[in-house]
């Protein structure tokens, strides 16, 4: 629902007077931060306007930092790397619908494919602000012809507000992190050329298998 002007000037007034009472700097980037999350969507001026209203020379000086896109990046000081649990069923699930229009996951100890055993596979983390999952990566290991193993990337997913952070970077860096100690040299994943994720993954370092060709039949 689009945000009346009375409340979005009732929303930027109280936001300059937490702001300028506010004296630690980690507070003042997490107040930006959940203040960017909130409005972004509904008041693309709201920075303007909040330097306006800021009497204080060196507190214009410091919000023009946070401002800055590389200073936004700091939301990653507030983001932790958590191995996937049980009990991130219903927030993954909810994120997983969310970006990529999937099915809900259900908790089946029976099935081969559910959430049980990305859980027990080592392989899976989250990654959570104040409890918030903002992205998650699940992955598990497989055997090759070759006589290694390798990991496959079954779902890699971070939540469109909190994109351009390097969340997506931070849950791939665990994985590889973790896939190394246990000497697996491989992660393989499947996408497509057309859609967006496909120039991330690229960017991620990813490669294209070009003999690769994928069949099916009924």
């Amino acid at each position: 629902m689009a945000l009346r002007k009375i409340q979005k000037e009732m929303a930027i007034s109280l936001f300059v007077r937490v702001f300028s009472i506010t004296e630690d700097e980690r507070g003042r980037k997490e107040l930006y931060i959940q203040f960017a999350d909130a409005y972004d969507g509904s008041m693309k001026d709201w920075r303007e306007k909040v330097e306006q209203q800021l009497e204080n020379e060196a507190l214009r000086v410091k919000f023009r930092q946070l401002c800055n896109h590389e200073q936004q990046t700091d939301i990653k000081e507030f983001i932790t790397v958590e191995p996937l649990k049980i009990e991130d069923l219903e927030q993954i699930s909810y994120l997983s619908n969310k970006e990529l229009d999937t099915m809900p996951w259900i908790k089946n100890d029976m099935e081969p494919d559910s959430i049980i055993e990305f859980v027990n596979g080592g392989y899976s983390y989250v990654a959570k602000r104040e409890d918030v999952i903002l992205g998650f990566i699940l992955a598990y290991k497989c055997p090759s012809y070759g006589g290694y193993y390798y990991l496959y990337i079954d779902t890699f997913v971070v939540d469109r507000n909190a994109q351009g952070y390097g969340i997506g970077k931070m849950l791939l860096n665990q994985l590889r992190k973790d896939m190394f100690q246990n000497r697996i040299f491989r992660l393989k994943l499947m996408t497509k050329r057309e859609i967006p994720a496909y120039k991330i993954y690229r960017h991620l370092g990813f490669e294209e298998i070009d003999d690769y060709v994928h069949m099916q039949r009924y």
